[in-house]
């Protein structure tokens, strides 16, 4: 593995879209930003990462934080991490399925950082790569936003028959502190039972992942075991069902590896 120096940003300003590009030909594993001046992660209010033009990565600086931190990543103000691979696998097949094999199959990759707010500040990264590969799977992040108006158990639809294929890593639910439990079902069958917000973080200590503020954690390879990820092929129907004790907007955050035309 390398660990390089991406090309500059352009338009890196208090309040605008800053873009690089990175070159085609690596496999990109993991992106780290830098940022400099008055610029926090929460001034970043959109970050894309674009393949051939398609989103295949979209968050926030906040909440990508927070997922980072629950996965056990590194934190530090100054930097932000974009990581397409599972280094704690325990297969080491499965570290690196999903990151970004980009010398075929691939014309451009892109990075797009929304700022908001900042002063002076400035934006470098830096990418560890590997040898070249044709495209093949990628790990994508995705978002899904709904907003219920009170206390109840409310089906949330993240994934359809339409687009099965994708696997299934993990599903973040982002929100405003109302979120109580989470009920999931695939093909009418109950796998992870209405399971209270307090008992899943318990449950994830115990597999050394920290549990997120306002952040309910689905997480089928919290083992570290990516065959226990949620296979969408066979599926007739996936539900997700959030309880909730009142009004609250959630976002969550699909963590999928899936061809990249597919979702």
């Amino acid at each position: 593995m390398l660990l390089i120096k991406n090309l500059p940003f352009t338009n890196v300003v208090a309040n605008g879209v800053a873009t690089a590009s990175l070159p085609v030909g690596m496999s990109y594993n993991r992106i780290l930003l830098q940022l400099g001046g008055t610029f926090t992660k929460a001034m970043i209010t959109d970050i894309k990462v674009r393949m051939n033009g398609k989103v295949i990565f979209q968050n926030t600086g906040a909440r990508l934080d927070a997922i980072n931190g629950y996965r056990g990543r590194a934190s530090n103000a100054s930097f932000l991490l974009i990581d397409f691979t599972e280094p704690s696998a325990k297969v080491m097949a499965e570290q690196f399925i999903g990151n970004l094999n980009t010398a075929q199959g691939v014309s451009s990759l892109t990075i797009e950082v929304t700022i908001a707010g900042a002063t002076n500040p400035t934006l470098e990264s830096f990418s560890e790569v590997g040898p070249p590969a044709a495209l093949g799977v990628v790990t994508k992040q995705l978002l899904f936003t709904t907003s219920v108006g009170g206390s109840g158990k409310f089906p949330f639809k993240l994934i359809d028959v339409a687009n099965r294929g994708a696997i299934i890593k993990r599903v973040h639910f982002a929100h405003g502190g109302q979120v109580q439990a989470l009920e999931v079902k695939k093909n009418g069958v109950v796998i992870h039972d209405n399971i209270p917000t307090a008992v899943n973080s318990f449950y994830q200590l115990d597999y050394k992942k920290t549990a997120q503020a306002n952040l309910y954690t689905y997480d089928p390879c919290l083992d570290d075991n990516y065959t226990n990820a949620i296979k969408t092929q066979d599926m007739v129907s996936l539900e997700f069902n959030v309880t909730t004790g009142g009004a609250d907007t959630i976002t969550a955050v699909l963590e999928v590896l899936d061809l990249l035309g597919n979702m």
